[in-house]
C-alpha cells in the first residue's frame, strides 16, 4: 500500500470526506434531502395545490415529499384542498351556485365526492394548454385514495418512494359539522400501509389536540411506521379554534414556544412545522431565536413551511435567488422547507455539497503535497568536527 494511499485515507477520516478517493463526486440528490428536508407544497405553478397533474409533474421532476392539504366531503371522503370553503379555490359557484350557506361560503362538507370532481380548480394563471389531453377548462378535485392509487401505479418509475405529508385542515370546523377529520386521515394511511403502500407517510396537524390524541390513538401495527408533524400558524384562529365561554375563540400558540410545551410535543411528534408568520416578524427577524435549538435539543426536526410567503424583507434578502435558501436552511438552521421551488432547492442543494466535495478534495491535496514536499527537504546538514 503506498504512503500517499495511507495518507489520503487517515486525511479523509480525520476531516469527514465520505470517501477517500480524491476524485469522488458529490453526493446525490436523495442523499442530499437525507441532511435537509426539502418539501414539495404540491403546486406545480401555474396549476394549482391538489390537482392530480400538479402533484404528478412534481413527482416526474425528483420531489421526494409532498405536502397534501386534506378535507372531508359530505360523505366522508378525503379530498385534497386547502380550505373547507372551496369557492376560494373552485368554480363550485358556477356548477352550484344556490348551494352557498348563510355566510356566503360553500363547504366541502355540504359535498359528495362525487359533486365535488363536478368542479374544476382554480389555476394559478391562465392556461393556454395542459398534457395528456386534458381540458384547460376541468382539473377535478382529487380523492387521497385516487392520489394513492396513482402514487403505487409510478413507484416502479420513481427513483425512491416518496414522503406523504397528510395536512389535517381546519379539525375544529369538520367537528362542528360532528366529522372527525383526523381518524379519517389516519385511517385511510392505515389501509393503505396494510395493502402494502409504497410511499412513507407523515400526518400534520396545527392542532396540538387533536394531533396529540392521533399519536395516542395508533396500536400495533402498520400505523406505528406513520410520522407526526406539530404545525404552528398564527393565532388568528383560521386553522384552530377553541369552544370557551359559549362561543368559538382563535387558539394560542404560545405555551409550544416554552420549552414545557415543546418537550410535551417531543411527546407525540417528531416534527414541527413553523408558519413564516409564527416564527418571523414584519421586518423578517426570528420572533424565538432560541426555538430550533431547544427543538433540536429535544430530538425534534424543525421544518418551515411556506416560505413562498415569507416577509418582503426576507424573500428580498438578496439578489442571489439562492441567499434565502441559505439564509434558513444554514444561517437559521431549518431542517427542511416546504416550497414550490423544490425542484430548484434540490438542484442548489447537490451543488452546494458537490462544491463542498470538491473543496475538501483540495485540502487533502493540498496536505498531502506538503507533506511530501517535507519529507523531500534533506535534513540539516550535520556540522563538521573541526576539533578533530
Amino acid at each position: 500500500m503506498s504512503c500517499r494511499f495511507v495518507l489520503t485515507l487517515i486525511l479523509t477520516m480525520v476531516l469527514g470526506c465520505t470517501s477517500p478517493s480524491i476524485g469522488a463526486e458529490g453526493r446525490s440528490d436523495s442523499s442530499s434531502d437525507e441532511s435537509k428536508w426539502i418539501i414539495s407544497s404540491g403546486i406545480t405553478p401555474p396549476l394549482p395545490a391538489g390537482s392530480l397533474l400538479g402533484l404528478a409533474l412534481a413527482l416526474e421532476r425528483g420531489a421526494s415529499s409532498l405536502w397534501l392539504d386534506l378535507v372531508l366531503s359530505a360523505d366522508d371522503k378525503l379530498v385534497l384542498l386547502s380550505d373547507v370553503r372551496i369557492e376560494r379555490s373552485t368554480n363550485v359557484k358556477t356548477i352550484f351556485p344556490d348551494r352557498s350557506r348563510p355566510d356566503g361560503s360553500y363547504y366541502s362538507f355540504d359535498f359528495t365526492l362525487d359533486e365535488l370532481q363536478q368542479l374544476s380548480l382554480t389555476p394559478h394563471a391562465v392556461l393556454e394548454y395542459l398534457p395528456l389531453g386534458l381540458s384547460r377548462s376541468h382539473l377535478p378535485v382529487t380523492a387521497l385514495d385516487d392520489f394513492l392509487h396513482f402514487v403505487d401505479l409510478m413507484s416502479d418509475d420513481l427513483e425512491t418512494p416518496p414522503a406523504l405529508i397528510c395536512i389535517l385542515k381546519q379539525g375544529w370546523r369538520h367537528q362542528q359539522e360532528g366529522k372527525d377529520l383526523g381518524a379519517a386521515v389516519l385511517d385511510a394511511l392505515n389501509n393503505y400501509q396494510s395493502r402494502a403502500g409504497t410511499a412513507a407517510l407523515m400526518v400534520g396537524s396545527y392542532d396540538p389536540e387533536e394531533l396529540q390524541q392521533l399519536a395516542l390513538s395508533r396500536g400495533a401495527g402498520p400505523v406505528d411506521s406513520i410520522g407526526f408533524m406539530q404545525l404552528i400558524g398564527a393565532d388568528d384562529g383560521k386553522e384552530v379554534q377553541r369552544f370557551e365561554f359559549g362561543t368559538y375563540q382563535p387558539y394560542s400558540y404560545d405555551l409550544l414556544f416554552t420549552k414545557f410545551g415543546l418537550k410535551a410535543v417531543s411527546d407525540y411528534a417528531d416534527t414541527i412545522g413553523l408558519d413564516p408568520e409564527a416564527v418571523f416578524d414584519g421586518s423578517g427577524e426570528l420572533l424565538q431565536p432560541r426555538f430550533l435549538d431547544d427543538a433540536h435539543a429535544l430530538g425534534l426536526r424543525v421544518v418551515c413551511s411556506r416560505i413562498d410567503s415569507l416577509p418582503e424583507q426576507l424573500l428580498n434578502l438578496e439578489s442571489r435567488p439562492e441567499a434565502l435558501l441559505e439564509h434558513l436552511l444554514f444561517t437559521i438552521g431549518f431542517d427542511g422547507i416546504v416550497t414550490t421551488e423544490d425542484r430548484r432547492a434540490r438542484g442548489w442543494l447537490v451543488d452546494l455539497a458537490e462544491e463542498g466535495g470538491n473543496e475538501q478534495n483540495r485540502i487533502i491535496e493540498r496536505l498531502i503535497d506538503q507533506i511530501g514536499e517535507r519529507d523531500a527537504m534533506p535534513s540539516d546538514p550535520v556540522q563538521s568536527d573541526t576539533t578533530r
